[in-house]
């Protein structure tokens, strides 16, 4: 598991954009001296940025020439080419989506809140204790706890720093804060009540809801999904983004009219499950944003 990689650096505005265009120009970027100097940010954040794309799962490290470097991903393509800027809920979405899944370890903490912890309404300091107790059930070394403050920070941040609306050239929010995932009670102590929140649809968009069934599905080998599942399985709607089994039904009937890939419902032994086609997330993805699909 993996704690405090983010050098306790959420994702600023822009960062993306910066950091698919530098590895898009230099698959060494990365790996450069003075590489914070070319994209104007400071070394702790360069740091951050690598792992913030690596978590997403926008680019991957591989060996050229007997060197390390990074290269896009089919995912980091279709953002580069599509929406780098994150204009849209759905990039976010996705990219949300690819940090709770913790894929070979990289976001510990986003797994284990949205997945495994249960409370809806709570103050930080309960949050950090009850991730302390989770971790140390788990580890069998002992784990800072300056790095689990670190990623409970970070994990609030990431979803609450809003744009400041008087300052047009403000760039140190988070663009997640859209997804709606979290609110944040004010209080004039430091013990704030913070909320789970469940957004609408469209705030999360049809299209990553979409692409998070497909990726679930493939992962799991299967194309028959209950209801029951998508609201209450790890990685699944009812977890990732804190739906409730209206919105999910909501989101799936509006699936059932998808112009080439629609949904279909199955009623057996008295639960209602979908059946999802037969294609790749990436490939539908590609698909919606009209590139060339590679099969």
């Amino acid at each position: 598991m993996a704690y405090a990689r983010h050098q306790s650096f959420y994702l600023r505005d822009k960062w993306l954009s910066k950091g698919l265009r530098a590895v898009k120009h230099n698959k060494r970027f990365f790996y450069i001296e003075d590489s914070f100097e070319k994209i104007g940010l400071g070394k702790n954040m360069v740091e951050a940025l690598k792992y913030w794309l690596v978590a997403f799962k926008v680019i991957e490290e591989i060996l050229q020439d007997g060197q390390k470097c990074h290269k896009l991903t089919e995912l980091g393509e279709v953002i580069f080419n599509h929406d780098r800027v994150l204009q849209y809920n759905s990039t976010i979405s996705i990219l949300h989506y690819n940090l709770v899944t913790n894929s070979d370890d990289q976001s510990t903490v986003f797994d284990w809140f949205f997945n495994v912890y249960k409370e809806t309404s709570f103050k930080k300091d309960d949050l950090l204790n009850s991730f302390k107790v989770w971790v140390s059930q788990r580890e069998t070394k002992e784990i800072s706890d300056k790095s689990l403050k670190r990623d409970i920070d970070c994990l609030i941040q990431f979803y609450s720093k809003k744009a400041n609306e008087d300052d047009p050239e403000d760039v140190t929010f988070c663009p997640f804060y859209r997804l709606k995932l979290l609110n944040i009670e004010p209080s004039a102590s430091e013990r704030e009540k913070i909320n789970k929140t469940s957004p609408a649809i469209n705030d999360i968009s049809v299209e990553a809801l979409y692409y998070t069934l497909l990726d679930y599905c493939n992962k799991e080998d299967i194309r028959l999904l209950s209801i029951d599942e998508i609201i209450n399985k790890k990685n699944m709607w009812g977890k990732t983004y804190n739906l409730s089994r209206n919105k999910i039904i909501e989101a799936l009937n509006r699936l059932t009219n998808h112009e080439i890939y629609p949904i279909t419902y199955v009623r057996t032994n008295n639960l209602d499950y979908i059946n999802v086609p037969s294609i790749s997330a990436i490939q539908f993805l590609q698909e919606e944003h009209g590139m060339e699909v590679r099969v």
